[in-house]
This record gives C-alpha cells, structure tokens and sequence, in this order.
C-alpha cells in the first residue's frame, strides 16, 4: 500500500472519532494532514491546499452520514432545524469552492492556519459544552445563518460543525448532544455540495496527480474513509457518555498548535 493511502487511513481513525463526538465533520484534521501527506508524496504545492479541502469534503459527505445514523439511533438529531439551516448551507457550500479554487494555495493555507488558531483558542478556553442560549431565531433567518455556516466550511473543508454547534446551541437552543447530532446532518449536504463545486473547479486544472478527480484525490479519500467508518460509532457512544469538556480543551490546544505550525511552515 502507498504512502498516502496509509497516512490517510491512519488520519480517518482520528478524524472519525472526532466527528462522532464534536460533530465537526474531522475535516479541521484532515485537511492540515492532508497537507503534509501531499508535501511527502511530491504533490504540486500551488494546488496542494484546493486538493485537500476538496478531498476532505469528499470524506464528510462519508463521515457525517455514519456520525448522523449513530446519533439518530439515540434520538439526538432535531431533523426540524437541520431543514432549515440546509437550504443557507448548500448554496454557501458552493460558493465557497468557488472561492476557495480563486485564491492562491498559499493565502489560503494562512486563512486556514488563522481559522484552526482562532478555533483552537475558543476550545480551549471553553469550561462548559453547553452554551447558554440566547433567544432563539426565526426559521426565516437561519437559512442566511446557513449560507455563512456553508461558505466558511467549504472554503476551509470542515464539516460546518465548527461553526453549526455553536449557532445550534446559542441560536436554536438546542442542547449540546443535540446540537452535535444535528451538526452532523446538516453537514452531509454541505459538504456533498462543496466536493462536487471542487471537482468542477478543478476539472480543467493541468497540474494534477495522476487519477485526481478535479480537485479529489481517490486514493486519500479512500483510506480516510476506511479509517473514518471505524471509528465514528466510537467517537458518538463517547459524545454520549462522557462530559468532553477536558478532552475539548485538548483538543483545542492540539489545534492552536496546528495553526501555528501551518503558518510556520
């Protein structure tokens, strides 16, 4: 087996718990690995970066729909409010691989970095996993909540859930099992409506690895993916039995790290 379908293997276990218990798609791993497993390969790095947002999307569309089923079976998934942030989401999915496909790899390696830095501060400091709801907004606004939730998403290849846990729980008022749960279905058609704004923005690229699909490697969206489907069943029973707000924090302070390397690198 290549290099790269191991590495990835080996990051879909990670990412897979990850998801199942944050509800953040794992795509917030998977892309900075990504990155260096396509730095060793020799992958061209003026479209290293639109490769592995575009790959890491591609594998969401997998994880989140395991994570979703899992949290489904437990009742923790408000399939009402998923409706109405999905239309917002779809439409900002696409443009955000729009975008994302316009900007040069390396402004948009350091927007990532600053996004992981940023992410990995609010984690840490975080000393609940419940936020404390404000009053809850109408279903006429929530799909425009959405579009932003889609756009940032897609341009970074997360699942959303970074962004849609905290708007579930602070603007729906929904709590935070609940909120993880309906992360994860809002982020199966984000993030299947972000891959396929990839593959079309990188169909006519030149300067692809061989096989690539757009901008979609098969081989490292394989290997996450078997590795994801193992362990995002664990990931879940862990977001339903245990009060994750030490292993949030270190969490949180694993991105920061990650942030800083990237911008460093």
């Amino acid at each position: 087996m290549s290099l790269l379908f191991m590495g990835s293997l080996l990051c879909g276990l990670v990412a897979g718990i990850i998801a199942g218990m944050f509800g953040v798609g794992g795509g917030i791993i998977v892309v900075p690995v990504l990155l260096f497993l396509f730095y060793v390969d020799g992958i061209n790095p003026v479209i290293s970066m639109q490769l592995a947002v575009g790959t890491s999307l591609a594998t969401i569309v997998i994880t989140n729909l395991s994570a979703t089923w899992n949290h489904h079976q437990r009742g923790a998934v408000q399939w009402r409010a998923a409706r109405h942030y999905m239309p917002g989401c779809l439409l900002g999915a696409w443009i955000g691989s729009q975008l994302a496909a316009a900007i040069s790899g390396k402004v948009l390696v350091m927007l990532f970095a600053l996004f992981e830095i940023y992410v990995g501060f609010k984690m840490f400091r975080s000393r609940t996993t419940d936020a404390t709801p404000i009053k809850p907004v109408s279903a006429t606004v929530t799909p425009f909540i959405g579009l932003g939730i889609g756009t940032l998403s897609s341009l970074f290849g997360i699942g959303g859930g970074t962004l849609s846990v905290p708007a579930l729980t602070l603007l729906s008022g929904l709590p935070m099992q609940q909120a993880v749960g309906t992360s994860s279905a809002i982020g199966v058609p984000l993030a299947l409506a972000g891959t396929l704004g990839f593959i079309q923005a990188g169909w006519q690229v030149t300067s692809l690895p061989p096989g690539s699909i757009g901008f979609l490697v098969p081989t490292a969206f394989l290997g996450i993916v078997a590795g994801s489907l193992l362990t995002t069943p664990l990931g879940v029973r862990l977001a339903h039995a245990t009060d994750p707000v030490r292993l949030k924090k270190g969490f949180g302070l694993f991105l920061f790290l990650v942030g800083i390397k990237l911008l460093w690198r």
